[in-house]
């Protein structure tokens, strides 16, 4: 007669340990997918930033000119 053997501690642990990897690997490769996937996405948004940040610098030094020819002409 064959007797049913409880897994231990240490085999359940495993077991689990294999599960949370198998989900953190489908994870790791939705997440990659995902990622890959936007590429023209990130280019476009890198390319709109880099636009605005030129613009920005543009503003900022018509403000600052503007910002100066005040203080002259309350100091006058």
């Amino acid at each position: 007669m064959a007797t049913i053997s409880k897994p231990s501690r240490v085999d359940r642990a495993f077991e689990r340990l294999e599960g949370a990897l198998s989900r953190l690997e489908k994870a790791v490769q939705t997440r990659g997918t995902a990622t890959a996937g936007d590429g023209g996405d990130t280019a476009a948004l890198r390319a709109e930033n880099a636009r605005l940040q030129t613009v920005t610098e543009e503003v900022k030094g018509r403000l600052d000119g503007a910002i100066g020819r005040l203080e002259k002409v309350l100091e006058g």
